[in-house]
């Protein structure tokens, strides 16, 4: 082979080895996850617009819903979404999905199971929290204190939000001595950012008991027997003193044998 043959043969390797190299792998599409809802509660037998909060969700094209019959889910949207700054993203979430869920009127808590599909697959499984029995309350502002206490009764579901950081959320009830209440909280469980704590106090303004999350559950759980006649107040705040628009969680207050 002569010289020129050889240097046009090896210039043409040299460029194919840069080429080759120039070339990148392509890039690895992350699965979409699913942090919360938003609203966080949905309500059986109504058709609600709902976002699906979470990561990795900005190419979603698709919600399935299932575990109960009848179900009918549309798809609207789906879009990268900002984060407060000093906020934990993986509490709150960089994009979400909108869609149109319409639940039949017997679905019941535990039963609707929601997952998105994006370009890399399906999602993690997300239990959808669905309004049971009790009377709802829808929480009042302003709140914030004593003095404005929202009155609520026992028992009920109390559907609230911390709306801003360091917000306080107060309730007025009233019980007899020797009642024994159950207090919860429903909000981390179901993924809502809410890092909740609960006091109870008497008439006097003296807390009497007072739960954040527990081992079991990480949502605060207060079964507690009411040491006097009523009334009673219940506060209700974010142990982090975080707040905002997807800060939601669902107070629940009954009566325990």
């Amino acid at each position: 082979m002569s010289r020129i043959a050889l240097s046009v043969v090896l210039a043409f390797a040299v460029a194919a080895s840069v080429t080759s190299q120039d070339k990148k792998p392509p890039e690895k599409k992350e699965l979409p996850k699913v942090l919360y809802a938003i609203p966080l509660i949905a309500k059986p037998g109504e058709k609600q617009k709902i976002a699906l909060r979470g990561k990795f969700l900005a190419d979603v094209k698709e919600v399935k819903v299932t575990g109960v019959a009848g179900a009918k889910v549309k798809f609207l949207a789906a879009k990268a979404a900002a984060v407060p700054n000093n906020f934990p993203a993986n509490r709150i979430g960089d994009s979400e999905v909108e869609m149109e869920l319409e639940l039949p009127k017997d679905a019941r808590p535990g039963d609707v199971k929601l997952t998105a599909v994006g370009p890399a697959g399906e999602s993690n499984t997300y239990k959808l929290l669905v309004r049971d029995d009790l009377p709802v309350v829808a929480e009042k502002e302003p709140n914030d204190g004593f003095e404005q206490a929202q009155p609520v009764a026992v028992p009920s579901a109390v559907e609230a939000s911390i709306k801003n950081e360091r917000d306080v959320d107060v309730f007025k009830l009233e019980g007899k001595k020797g009642d024994k209440l159950r207090i919860e909280i429903q909000a981390a469980r179901f993924g809502s950012p809410v890092d909740a704590m609960v006091t109870l106090y008497d008439a006097r303004r003296t807390a009497i008991a007072s739960e954040s999350e527990t081992v079991a559950c990480p949502d605060p759980v207060l079964v507690v027997t009411l040491p006097k006649d009523g009334p009673f107040f219940l506060s209700v705040i974010d142990a982090n003193d975080l707040g905002g628009a997807n800060f939601h969680y669902r107070l629940v207050i009954r009566t325990e044998k």
